[in-house]
């Protein structure tokens, strides 16, 4: 059997007309200026993908395209078993079900082993990894617009004492040790913690605090982040599907810039519910230790809510700054605790 096409030399983009003649042990290809004998067991045909024309592929990195690809298809049928992607084509549930055990393990991948994964890896991530991961952000708040507390000496050290005093004991061990930061921006009330254990709270939380209390009560939220390493958690986790979809894409050279911008930009990635409901219930347990007010937690989650559907002017902060979501759902929580 003849069959016309295009072969292509090895390392050249160009094609030439030429034929090959197909026998049952080897094949003759004909050219303008040579013949070439090539062993059929030599030869490496490619995988039938849809309507794709099939490719021979010589030792010497040749490459020949017939032009009636139906008629050497039913000849190498004839001669090979279809690959694996061929025989699923011809089975459309066969088909439907590859497709589902694809997105089945890409979920599990997404909601399960990369979770776990995470809160391991954020365990045993060193000391100096978080404080360079804090010193990052610290300098990027600071060209936000963050500058220093506008709060009187006095009231400065009411909350230092308030601070250190409310510190569990577990954590004064921490490797990454707490400090407080009160710093002024526009974004109102709030407070968050930095991967290297620094506590940001605005002095407009503090004029808001209707009691020490509530103060404690926010501080101690934002300790139970860092004790569960939720920052260092979502900072492996997006680095972890950035690395994902480098190997799948192939793109090999581009994972450390990745994983220098998934530090860089960790402010911008939110707590996740699960973050959140770890980090109120370290909050309550410690109110309930040191014998301070339910009552009072509930009460500033409940302004917070109110500033935050009253909206602040000024810079735009990041979601995971924002007051935190669900809250009306947290509040119940901290309300049935009591």
């Amino acid at each position: 059997m003849q069959l016309n096409g295009f072969y292509q030399y090895p390392g050249r983009a160009a094609r030439e007309a030429a034929r090959l003649t197909l026998g049952e042990q080897h094949l003759t290809l004909q050219l303008d200026n040579h013949r070439q004998l090539v062993m059929l067991k030599d030869v490496t045909v490619s995988d039938a993908l849809g309507s794709i024309p099939l490719t021979l592929s010589f030792p010497d990195g040749g490459r020949f395209v017939p032009d009636d690809d139906a008629a050497f298809r039913q000849w190498w049928q004839q001669r090979r078993r279809p690959g694996l992607v061929h025989r699923l084509e011809q089975h459309r549930r066969g088909v439907a079900l590859t497709l589902l055990a694809t997105l089945a393990a890409i979920a599990l991948w997404i909601w399960v082993i990369l979770p776990a994964t995470s809160i391991v890896l954020a365990q045993h991530i060193p000391s100096y990894v978080e404080r360079q991961v804090g010193q990052q952000t610290f300098t990027l708040l600071q060209n936000s617009g963050f500058s220093a507390g506008r709060l009187t000496p006095e009231q400065q050290q009411r909350i230092n004492r308030l601070f250190r005093d409310s510190i569990p004991a577990e954590m004064k061990e921490d490797p990454t040790p707490l400090r407080l930061k009160i710093m002024h921006f526009s974004g109102g009330a709030n407070a968050f913690m930095l991967a290297d254990g620094t506590l940001i709270v605005s002095d407009d939380l503090v004029r808001m605090a209707k009691s020490d209390d509530a103060i404690v009560a926010v501080m101690l939220h934002e300790m139970g982040h860092h004790q569960h390493r939720h920052v260092m958690r979502m900072l492996v986790r997006s680095s972890l599907v950035s690395l994902s979809y480098l190997w799948l894409t192939g793109d090999v050279s581009g994972i450390g810039d990745t994983l220098l911008q998934s530090a860089a930009f960790i402010d911008q990635l939110q707590y996740s519910r699960s973050m959140e409901r770890e980090a109120d219930d370290y909050a309550i347990a410690q109110m309930k230790a040191q014998g301070r007010s339910l009552a009072a937690m509930a009460e500033i989650y409940r302004q917070l809510e109110q500033s935050a559907e009253k909206g602040n002017s000024g810079i735009n902060l990041p979601e995971w700054m924002s007051t935190h979501p669900d809250m009306p759902e947290r509040i119940k929580a901290v309300q049935a605790a009591q």
